[in-house]
């Protein structure tokens, strides 16, 4: 007898386990190029095991909610509410949860050919995006200075250094008027040494202060 018999397993069930398996196929090859795409730079283990097993789940959920409106509903403010519970993140890790839940709804739906077809196209476009556009690698320098420093040129030298462009995006107080806060939007020079850079720029602002970080470290709530 077989196994699936022996639990009384009906056919719809025996399909939703079915797309479950391609779920959890799809699932690696995602997860896969996620990782080949970022192999050059840190990245969460456990955002690898969400988008693996993010298809699979979604293949045994969509036939309960496809055809029921209410429960379709339910599902997005379920999601919602896990949203605006997590962490911040890289904006195009939102991104590959999108893809990650929509292969797994198309195989939910047994559009198989389609799934495939979207999990392999995207990783490999990813891939290649990551690996082989060269974006500009622009930072936010935030410095810290005494209210009585003129700030316009005292920090060129070192800039012209260290970075291939920079210039100057707000400027504002704090501490009661007494200090000022500068950011910068900077390039760094290909193998630019952060620590050199830093101890340079503490020796003009009197040791107050330094913060570098990328601007997709803001606050962007990841799935």
């Amino acid at each position: 007898m077989d196994l699936l018999e022996l639990f009384g397993t009906n056919q719809d069930a025996k399909n939703i386990l079915f797309n479950m398996g391609l779920g959890l196929i799809a699932g690696v090859i995602i997860a896969l190029g996620y990782v080949i795409a970022n192999k050059k730079q840190k990245f969460s283990k456990n955002f690898v095991i969400t988008v693996f097993l993010m298809p699979a789940i979604m293949t045994v959920v969509i036939p309960f909610i496809a055809t029921d409106l209410k429960k379709a509903v339910s599902l997005a403010g379920i999601f919602a509410l896990v949203r605006f519970r997590s962490i911040p993140g890289d904006s195009k890790d939102i991104l590959y949860v999108f893809f990650s839940l929509s292969v797994g709804i198309v195989i939910g739906l047994n559009s198989y050919l389609v799934a495939f077809a979207l999990a392999l196209t995207v990783s490999i476009l990813f891939v290649l995006v990551e690996r082989l556009w060269n974006i500009e690698d622009k930072q936010i320098l935030k410095i810290t200075i005494p209210e009585d420093m003129n700030y316009k040129d005292v920090f060129n030298d070192v800039f012209d250094k260290y970075l291939v462009k920079y210039g100057v995006k707000n400027v504002r107080t704090s501490n009661m008027g007494t200090l000022f806060t500068i950011s910068y939007w900077i390039q760094p020079k290909k193998g630019m040494d952060d620590k050199a850079f830093i101890d340079e720029l503490r020796t003009r602002n009197g040791n107050l202060n330094i913060i570098i970080e990328n601007p997709e470290d803001q606050q962007v709530p990841v799935l």
